[in-house]
């Protein structure tokens, strides 16, 4: 049995939201000093830049670990909340229908009422996956995707 297991945001994640964010900010701040934009302008161009300023400070919080049996979660939002694996109550799979091979891209785990989900993206993404899918009844994994031709869902 594995260690553990950690999974996280990509690692460049939280400075591209960042170096966005200041790039963005720059925009207003030449328009002020040509004397264009309004105090207010400036105030609303802040508050459509400020969830990029918060996810690029909050994303590093995010990780899921797997040691022993246990799950320990901690969100970006809230306390860190952990859960056996014999609590999980359901399990969706959503398959990504653009591959061939029907790539899974998302999965989502509910132990009581919580939930946590893992992406494609996210490192040591497919070793969770892989755990979960090893260690839950089959019956509790529902699998999800479009298929290409219609909107039925693929089982």
């Amino acid at each position: 049995m594995e260690d553990s297991i950690i999974v996280t945001v990509p690692k460049g994640f939280a400075q591209l939201m960042l170096g966005g964010a200041a790039l963005l900010c720059l925009v207003p701040v030449g328009f002020a000093l040509a004397g264009e934009l309004p105090p207010i302008g400036a105030v609303i161009f802040a508050l459509l830049v400020a969830p990029f300023v918060i996810a690029g400070v909050l994303w590093p919080r995010f990780r899921v670990v797997v040691r022993q049996g246990m799950v320990t979660v901690r969100p970006c939002f809230g306390r860190t909340w952990q859960f056996e694996v014999a609590d999980i109550t359901r399990v969706m799979r959503r398959v990504n229908p653009n591959s061939k091979t029907g790539a899974l891209a998302k999965m989502t785990v509910w132990a009581g009422r919580r939930r946590v989900s893992v992406e494609a993206l996210m490192r040591e993404s497919e070793a969770f996956w892989t755990y979960i899918e090893r260690n839950v009844d089959a019956s509790r994994i529902i699998t999800k995707g479009r298929s290409r031709t219609g909107d039925q869902d693929a089982l």
